[in-house]
């Protein structure tokens, strides 16, 4: 009776050192998860593709190359991708000085469907979003 105990004693202890070894192993190939970081991401609505973007075969930055060559030095002031329009077009604002000039680039072919240019009123800040009731982007 005695030979029993000390073999169950003994292969118990036996399973313990193979399952604390195992489960050590184990962890050590565990990768740890990171911290929650104290910074909130807030989702890149510029890289959110709009509907039917994907399938332009003019990108982004080519609807802006297209109409950067027509006002050579104008500052691109914002682009857009206007898929509920047929054809599917960017939308290009540029300006320069005190004239602002908009492009529909075609999002197949890269055609300059429409163009258009304004005087830029002194009250049509890029960056105030206050309506001045007038026909320009700030509404």
């Amino acid at each position: 009776m005695r030979n029993i105990t000390k073999l169950t004693i003994a292969a118990t202890g036996l399973l313990a050192v193979i399952a604390g070894g195992g489960a050590v192993a184990s962890a050590g190939t565990l990768t740890p998860t990171p911290a929650p970081s104290d910074t909130a991401t807030t989702p890149d609505t510029e890289s959110t593709p709009a509907p039917g973007e994907a399938e332009a075969k003019i990108s982004r930055d080519e609807a802006v190359r297209i109409a950067q060559e027509k006002v050579p030095g104008a500052k691109l002031v914002e682009v857009e991708f206007d898929g509920d329009e047929t054809p599917a077009n960017w939308e290009v604002e540029l300006r320069e000085g005190d004239v602002e000039y908009d492009f529909d680039v075609d999002a197949t072919t890269g055609a300059i469907l429409e163009q258009d240019q304004e005087a830029v009123d002194a009250d049509d800040s890029t960056t105030d979003d206050k309506d001045d009731k007038d026909d320009h982007d700030d509404d």
